[in-house]
């Protein structure tokens, strides 16, 4: 009920902005058009319903259903769009995505994505702090607004059906959970419409009710300036700066077969309280991992939060921050080019054979070069004991950052096979040089916590017949034949996925590369030397996994055998 004139006021201004199509469909009266009480707006849309380019991307998408190419020409069309939309908005915005901690957007399998919503380009700020084909759920009216509809319809977006329509929020449902199924994400603007004022609304519970059904994470994200990049009803908005965090995955497995509906209000309203927290910037944020040791001063954990924006201290923007602006954002354009290029050529079969052709006919000629010229390497072992075929798991000390092209070059020359490395995730945080370890086959882990993602990737590689990397130590050593503390994660993937793992140990590498250097210093050899396959944990395949000091005890005894493989004693080595 109005009770005062400026409360009169505001349902007036509401009623007016509101389309008609809006008031059908909370009554339950679905229109085929969509009018608007302001005649521009009315008259607008008449003139835009009989644009062709709808109609024609309407004609494409019926060839494309008939050819049964839907599910991937979407993901072709999502993956380009990862170009375009991320160049406009750091041109258009300086948008700028960062991380709970430092920590990438979970890599692996599906998942749901939440965030406050502000603006019409909150998907697109969103979907631009990962590589993850999002699947949005919106409201019926944008699949019937001209040039919008093919918008949505391209980026994979889906309609929700008209409010109150059981059977269509039950296929809107279904559709969502088909695309978890399949290894997508699904975003989700638990508001359920826009904020007028920046006030965040109460969050729905179908964000939590579909993560704990499903089986997956949910991410909260932050949006932080969007109404002013594009105000709801406005066309035109403003050049700020658009600042996305990014918040943990929040797992949900604990629930499943257990929730009720108090349950689900109260996960709601926590996940709620999550993304406001994110948009204040309680936290650490960065693009890149940060180390628990380091200290963030206070005053950089909420930078572009909302009272920071009232407060903001003035910048040096001169010739010298713009330079580096512009010299990141160009080589991270890069960067999500190569990444879309591999992503498309993967739709088509075609990425493992690119990766092949790079490898053979670019990295290794390098590779061998340097060796020949100044760094010469001795590969021992190998062809007698690592297999010509089947998965298995190389297991080695690790000296340098130098090792990780070693292997696979050593595995290279001796057996013709490719190598799968997990590598720590800063790697992938850095411009370029995530293309070029994606292009070499690693893959990210958390280093310091229980990546179990990571773990089914690699044990999936594995049943795949792939060879895949591991250092037990979790990190370099200080080189000269000493070996750190084996980690347990080796000896129970081996079990799991009943391979068994060839122990190498390096010797050398330390001086070529040292640690934290910056430059390869020449002049040094290397010895890579393999042993038998270590088979000691074959005796748990198909039974229960080994308790904590059993496996340590095996990781301890492999360690020994890497240990034992090490040849700094012997002249040249």
């Amino acid at each position: 009920m109005v009770s005062t004139k400026s409360e009169l006021e505001e349902e007036i201004k509401n009623v007016e902005q509101k389309s008609i199509g809006e008031w059908e469909a909370e009554e339950h009266r679905p229109s085929e058009d969509l009018k608007w009480k302001k005649s521009h707006q009315n008259t607008l849309y008449k003139i835009l319903k009989y644009n062709p380019i709808d109609p024609i991307n309407d004609y494409y998408h019926k060839i494309i259903d008939l050819l049964d190419l839907t599910e991937k020409e979407q993901r072709v069309q999502w993956w380009l769009a990862e170009i375009y939309v991320k160049i406009a908005m750091r041109v258009m915005w300086r948008y700028k995505p960062v991380y709970e901690d430092g920590d990438l957007f979970p890599e692996y399998g599906a998942g749901i994505v939440v965030s406050n919503h502000e603006s019409h380009l909150d998907p697109f700020f969103v979907g631009g702090t990962c590589f993850q084909k999002i699947n949005y759920m919106s409201k019926p009216e944008n699949f019937k607004t001209p040039i919008v509809r093919t918008l949505f319809k391209n980026l994979s977006a889906f309609s929700l059906g008209e409010r109150g329509n059981k059977e269509d929020i039950r296929k809107a449902w279904e559709y969502a959970k088909h695309k978890l199924d399949i290894g997508e994400w699904v975003g989700i603007f638990p508001e359920g419409t826009r904020s007028m004022d920046g006030s965040m609304g109460s969050f729905k519970t179908g964000a939590v009710r579909l993560a704990v059904e499903a089986g997956v994470p949910i991410v909260p994200v932050g949006v932080v300036n969007s109404a002013q990049a594009l105000p709801k009803g406005k066309l035109i908005g403003k050049p700020v700066q658009v600042i996305c965090r990014v918040g943990k995955p929040i797992y949900y497995d604990e629930y499943k077969g257990k929730l009720t509906p108090e349950l689900a209000r109260k996960l709601s309203d926590e996940l709620r309280q999550k993304v406001i927290d994110l948009i204040e910037g309680k936290g650490q944020f960065s693009r890149r991992r940060i180390k628990k040791s380091k200290k963030i001063p206070e005053e950089e954990l909420s930078i572009g939060s909302p009272e920071d924006a009232k407060q903001e201290k003035k910048k040096e923007e001169g010739f010298k921050y713009w330079s580096k602006y512009i010299l990141n954002n160009t080589l991270q354009s890069i960067d999500d080019a190569w990444l879309t290029f591999l992503k498309i050529l993967e739709e088509f079969g075609l990425r493992y054979e690119l990766q092949k052709i790079i490898q053979h006919g670019l990295t290794y000629p390098i590779v061998n070069f340097l060796l020949e010229a100044a760094a010469p390497m001795r590969v021992l072992g190998y062809k007698e004991n690592v297999p010509d075929e089947g998965g298995v798991i190389i297991a080695s000390n690790h000296n340098s950052e130098w090792d990780v092209i070693m292997n696979a070059y050593a595995l290279e020359v001796s057996k013709k096979r490719m190598l799968w490395q997990m590598s720590k995730q800063s790697l992938f945080q850095i411009p370029i040089v995530n293309a070029w370890v994606r292009t070499h086959h690693a893959f990210p882990l958390k280093r310091g916590e229980s990546d179990i993602q990571c773990f089914n990737y690699a044990r999936g590689l594995l049943e795949e017949g792939k060879v895949v990397m591991i250092y037990p130590e979790g990190t370099t050593s200080g080189g000269g034949g000493e070996v750190l503390e084996g980690h347990t994660g080796t000896v129970r993937l081996a079990i799991e996925a009943k391979v068994p793992i060839i122990p190498v140990g390096i010797t050398g590498t330390e001086k070529t590369y040292p640690k934290h250097a910056k430059t390869l210093y020449f002049g040094y050899g290397q010895t890579f030397k393999a042993g038998e396959p270590f088979m000691e944990h074959a005796k748990y395949f198909d039974k229960p996994m080994p308790d904590y000091d059993e496996l340590k005890r095996l990781t301890n005894n492999l360690m020994k055998r890497i240990e034992n493989l090490l040849v700094y004693d012997e002249k040249n080595a």
